[in-house]
């Protein structure tokens, strides 16, 4: 029993930490404030995914598009790309969802969403909602 716990909360904390070595690896922020800041002196929107172990449709999206060269391009070109765990609570209230994954588009200067898009999306269809 000791053995399966102790598996348990090593894996938990492997996919803990799953969500920020990609955002190092991508150059994504994980703190809300500081994403924030940055977004307002680049004049751009945020763009924030939420997330949540053990959520295999997070890891998906992660790995099949937001990995993907082109798309990463595009998300720094127009946005300050963030990545946060639901689970770990550190982010506005208004952010608090069920569904994960979730992109939020964010106004930097007002905070206010201006588009939620909630699931997994493939690369053609998240590179379209990107580009508009």
């Amino acid at each position: 029993m000791k053995t399966i716990l102790i598996t348990l909360v090593l894996s938990v904390s492997l996919f803990a930490m799953n969500y920020k070595d990609f955002a190092k690896q991508m150059n994504y922020e994980t703190d809300y404030k500081v994403a924030v800041e940055k977004a307002k002196k680049e004049n751009k929107e945020l763009m924030l995914f939420m997330v949540a172990n053990f959520c295999p449709w997070c890891i998906k999206f992660e790995k099949k598009v937001l990995k993907k060269e082109a798309i990463n391009t595009q998300i720094h070109k127009k946005y300050v790309p963030l990545i946060l765990n639901r689970e770990e609570g550190k982010f506005p209230e208004q952010f608090k969802t069920e569904m994960i994954p979730t992109a939020y588009f964010v106004d930097a200067k007002s905070e206010k969403v201006s588009q939620k898009i909630v699931g997994y999306h493939n690369r053609a269809t998240f590179i379209d909602i990107v580009e508009k």
